[in-house]
């Protein structure tokens, strides 16, 4: 889920590649993230363009040019996107917007079993699964900084955008 606690940009992309419709979900190592979780693009994940530069989004992975965060849907649900399946649209938030995300990261992509530690202040990128991390990209654009830091009470990641 992504909230937005300082608006900024938002915008609808021309085109939504078929995979923001069917990425598969359960890869992601995100605490919210469980078999269970819808196909598609998650509310709060990275946005990017194809290698071709045509303004179809894709998901993010870590070689892809990041453009910003998928929004949640009209009613809020956190996982899904579903005024994008009726217009072949997808809502990015982009800018200096401040937000908060419930799906990022939470281990190393080397070794699965080994915690990351989000601190204030973190250049946040793209992980390979789509969800902000704290290990740099293959891009290595920053996509924002961390402002919150996620706790078991409050598992949100705070992110000041960046791009």
């Amino acid at each position: 889920m992504l909230n937005l606690l300082i608006r900024t940009q938002m915008s609808a992309i021309c085109k939504a590649s078929d995979s923001c419709f069917t990425k598969d979900n359960s890869a992601g190592s995100s605490t919210t993230i469980t078999a269970a979780t819808p196909k598609g693009v998650l509310g709060g994940s990275v946005a990017a363009l194809s290698a071709g530069n045509d303004y179809t989004a894709f998901p993010g992975t870590k070689a892809l040019m990041p453009i910003g965060l998928f929004a949640n849907n009209a009613e809020g649900a956190a996982f899904e996107n579903s005024p994008a399946v009726a217009s072949g649209k997808v809502t990015v938030v982009k800018g200096l917007a401040s937000v908060e995300v419930d799906v990022y990261e939470t281990q190393t992509a080397a070794d699965a079993g080994v915690d990351l530690e989000y601190h204030v202040g973190d250049s946040l990128y793209c992980s390979d699964n789509g969800l902000l991390t704290k290990e740099v990209s293959t891009s290595g654009v920053v996509i924002g900084v961390c402002t919150k830091v996620p706790t078991p009470a409050s598992p949100a990641l705070g992110v000041d955008m960046r791009i």
